[in-house]
């Protein structure tokens, strides 16, 4: 399992005005904390389109702080990413990278294929997300659709000289909006893990959005161990969350639980991998197994929930 720091974010918090000040000292910084905390990647997210120039001094920034960890270059816009892997490669950043992500869902652009081997020119890994799936609405692409198209975009990326395995992103969606999407995402793990050239991944911070912390907490780590064992063999998440983190231990075999709370997250492992029987949430959970469980309908859908 790789883990992956999710907290280097350039649109928000601490790092969102770092390039305007050019305080490498603090991007530096903030990824060694990502890596004491138990990163062995890093996920730098500069939003949909980042300011010309940002990212490539965010990475080589923070690979001053982090040699040999792969700074995954996360951003909405993939022009903006084939730039940023482009100046890396201009200046001679160490690598490893990751392109975090080439859209899928209907045909590959030229923006997408420029991306595609700037990736395979730096020795690059690259995220598929089959995002373009769902622009009609949140969640609506059946699962085998889903997977259609994802490893359409595969194949195309390995055609243009991208370094397998290539990492498929699953796309889970904030529960309190979409509790079908996040089930949806477990489903697509599952399906994922046929491919022997990908790396099925979730980004377990996305299925708390919005929530307030007395639920995102729980819908955190719920959601670690269901997408562990439902076959993720990478996460995006916050290290920092010891318990978040504790539960893909959990979830693994790694450690044994520690009480009724931990038991049950072993069970929603084993649920989610094997279909065994799942037990009633413990009252910590509660709120969260149902949102992720059981909830039909989006939160936003008048008369539901």
């Amino acid at each position: 399992m790789l883990l992956i720091g999710q907290s280097l974010q350039f649109r928000r918090g601490a790092l969102a005005d770092a390039f305007a000040r050019d305080d490498r000292a603090l991007v530096a910084a903030s990824a060694s904390a990502q890596v004491e905390a138990g990163a062995q990647a890093l996920d730098l997210n500069f939003g949909i389109d980042p300011p010309p120039g940002e990212a490539a001094w965010a990475v080589a920034a923070a690979r001053t702080g982090t040699p040999g960890i792969p700074l995954w270059i996360d951003a909405g816009r993939p022009a903006a990413i084939t730039t940023a892997l482009d100046a890396c490669t201009r200046d001679g950043v160490p690598g490893p990278f990751v392109a975090n992500s080439l859209p899928a869902g209907s045909g590959m652009t030229a923006g997408d294929e420029a991306l595609a081997r700037a990736a395979a020119d730096a020795d690059a890994g690259l995220v598929i997300s089959p995002r373009r799936v769902d622009r009609d609405g949140i969640a609506n692409g059946e699962v085998d659709w889903v997977v259609h198209e994802a490893s359409l975009a595969v194949d195309r990326a390995l055609h243009l000289g991208v370094t397998p395995p290539l990492y498929v992103d699953a796309l889970a969606y904030p529960a309190l909006l979409d509790p079908q999407g996040v089930r949806r995402s477990l489903a697509l793990l599952r399906v994922y893990g046929g491919r022997e050239d990908v790396v099925p991944l979730a980004a377990v911070g996305n299925v708390a959005y919005g929530a307030p912390r007395s639920v995102a907490v729980p819908l955190r780590v719920l959601y670690a161990a269901a997408a562990t064992g439902a076959g993720a063999r990478a996460l995006i998440l916050p290290v920092e969350d010891a318990a978040c983190m504790r539960a893909v231990r959990l979830a693994l075999g790694e450690v044994a639980p520690a009480d009724s709370g931990e038991a049950w997250l072993v069970a929603v492992a084993a649920w989610t991998r094997d279909n065994e029987p799942l037990p009633p949430a413990p009252e910590e959970y509660r709120e969260a197994a149902r949102l992720i469980f059981f909830a039909d309908r989006p939160l936003n859908t008048p008369g539901v929930l």
